[in-house]
Order: C-alpha cells, then sequence, then structure tokens
C-alpha cells in the first residue's frame, strides 16, 4: 500500500500559459498593438533554463489581465530563430485543440470585443451560447485559437451542479469508450 499524498499546496491561479511564435514583432504587434495587452516583459535568454543546453531566444510576456491587478496573468511566447519547427506547427488548429480562453467582465464587453475584432479585419467567430457562458473565437498569427468568454450570470447554478456530478459523469464517459 502507498504512503497517503501529502496535503495539496495553494496555488494562487495561472501565472502564464507559454507557446512558441513564428516572429517576436509579428506577435508583439497582434497581442499588444491589436489586442492592447501590455508586453511586460522581453526576456533574450541564451540557455534552457532546466537543462543548461545553450539555445538563443527570445521570451516575451503580455499582461492579458487577471483577478488581482497587482498579480497580473500572462501569456507568453517563445521565438527560437536557431530551432525552426515543421511549419505546419503554426497552422491553424482545429477548434478543440491549444486554444486560449479568457474570461471578460460581461456580455457587454464581449460584444465590444467582436466590434473592435472585425472593425480590424480579423476573422470572428461566435458568439456561441455554451449555456454556463457565451464566447468568440479567433486566431492570432502563430495559429493558436483564442476565445473570449462571459459568464452567464443566470447558469451559476448549473456550473455548481456540474462539479456536484463531474466524478459520475467521468465514470459514464470512461465506460462509454471502453464499451466501443
Amino acid at each position: 500500500m502507498s504512503a497517503p499524498l501529502p496535503a495539496r499546496p495553494p496555488v494562487q491561479g495561472v501565472h502564464h500559459a507559454a507557446y512558441r511564435c513564428r516572429d517576436a514583432e509579428e506577435t508583439r504587434e497582434f497581442y499588444e498593438g491589436l489586442l492592447g495587452f501590455p508586453l511586460t516583459m522581453a526576456l533574450e535568454i541564451d540557455e534552457q533554463p532546466t537543462t543548461g543546453e545553450p539555445v538563443k531566444y527570445m521570451h516575451l510576456f503580455f499582461d492579458i489581465g487577471g483577478h488581482d491587478p497587482s498579480e497580473p496573468g500572462c501569456v507568453a511566447f517563445f521565438e527560437l530563430p536557431d530551432h525552426p519547427t515543421d511549419p505546419a506547427m503554426f497552422e491553424r488548429k482545429w477548434g478543440f485543440d491549444v486554444h486560449l480562453a479568457m474570461r471578460v467582465p460581461d456580455h457587454e464587453t464581449l460584444a465590444a470585443w467582436h466590434g473592435r475584432l472585425k472593425a480590424v479585419g480579423v476573422e470572428v467567430d461566435g458568439p456561441v451560447a455554451h449555456g454556463i457562458c457565451t464566447s468568440i473565437y479567433f486566431w492570432d498569427p502563430n495559429g493558436y485559437r483564442l476565445e473570449f468568454t462571459a459568464e452567464n450570470t443566470a447558469e451559476k447554478s448549473e456550473v455548481a451542479a456540474h462539479a456536484s456530478h463531474a466524478h459520475a459523469n467521468l465514470e459514464r464517459w470512461k465506460a462509454w469508450k471502453a464499451a466501443r
């Protein structure tokens, strides 16, 4: 019998999510110039931090906002010009794969984002009502799917109901997969 797990230490939310980018300036122009997310760090780094392997890269951080204005949440990117990737890496992904959903305060803000993106020629899908939230979807220049989402306050009790039977739903899913 294995030893019990130690108590779970606290987590304070997402610090950043990081992705590769084709070009640091193209990515900056989209996230800071078009979306208005401030570039908070542009770090030129000369080694892989966990192995010490020599590798030169630019690491960008954009403040997309957090729950506490003094502690922003960021989306980050790496440009590694000496380590090219398969060009397919930067092709648009299927809607379920590799997307970043960002919360906006309300449906009016969601509509404002929809208008702003359309006004500058960004292709926008939605709004899509998901029951617990409503979302719009668009692409960044690296092929990543982005989403702005506003909670549907009338559905907050639905979220709590989902939490109460999440494990049972997962067990049904596992049984369905096994029976296939």
